[in-house]
């Protein structure tokens, strides 16, 4: 019987049952990344090189500024990633270590405990105490059951902080494409501008369409949301810089 609860807390490591478990990349964390990275390099990049077109700068001064922008998103986003990922791990297994003292130090404490823990997810009363004495029978299962009920955590969870950076960093380069890629074209600056805000747009709102397919959430009202986001920094970004040029006039 299965008994899981998990919160979406993260990672449980090796060594917390009876053997070692091969945990491999875990899909929904790598999409909540790659969304993330995605709109962050798309709404950075859309609103900075708007910010460059409306002030008045050269062609050239848009392409380091976004190229720079660009780069040190990259390897800000990915390490934030990084350390987040890797803080959380820590602090899992902290709490996994205070539990196992718990087990050993307050046996009848958590035991309760375990009766608490199946009777709020719904086990009957005649089978708590079979279920009970089945899970406190075993120390390692009793680890297991307490990791997953009590602290929400589940091997399915698992982050890899590597991971997690290389797909951030390549997201973001991936998000800021489309705003940057007409500045690296010989075109007129205006010309860039408008293809940068048309691309942006089109961007966001396809990756707001796959998001909310991958999702199960509303496709266009997923899409929309996007493509609002990326629209908000682009006017901003226009703004600023259309005051700074008026103000350099």
């Amino acid at each position: 019987m299965s008994i899981l609860r998990g919160n979406g807390t993260k990672p449980v490591t090796a060594g917390e049952g009876n053997k070692p478990r091969k945990l491999g990349l875990n899909l929904r964390v790598l999409l909540r990344e790659a969304i993330f990275g995605v709109n962050d390099g798309l709404v950075a990049t859309v609103g900075l090189v708007s910010g460059e077109a409306l002030s008045h700068q050269p062609h050239g001064s848009i392409v380091i500024a976004g190229l720079s922008s660009v780069g040190a998103a990259m390897v800000s986003m990915s390490m934030g990633s990084y350390l987040a990922t890797t803080s959380q791990n820590d602090w899992v297994r902290q709490q996994i270590r205070e539990q196992r003292a718990d087990i050993q130090d307050h046996p009848h404490q958590e035991a309760h405990e375990v009766r608490e823990l199946l009777e709020e997810i719904g086990i009957p009363d005649r089978e708590i105490a079979g279920i009970r004495q089945d899970i406190i029978s075993s120390r390692p299962r009793w680890l297991k059951f307490m990791i997953r009920e009590a602290l929400g955590v589940h091997p399915s969870h698992h982050e890899t902080p590597l991971a997690n950076a290389v797909t951030m960093a390549i997201a973001v380069a991936v998000g800021s494409s489309p705003p940057i890629l007409p500045f690296l074209l010989p075109l007129p600056t205006l010309l860039a501008r408008d293809l940068a805000w048309f691309l942006s747009l089109m961007a966001a709102l396809t990756v707001g369409a796959i998001k909310g397919r991958l999702t199960g959430s509303p496709v266009v009202v997923s899409s929309l949301q996007f493509g609002v986001l990326a629209s908000l920094s682009a006017a901003v970004g226009a703004g600023i810089g259309w005051l700074l040029g008026l103000a350099g006039t």
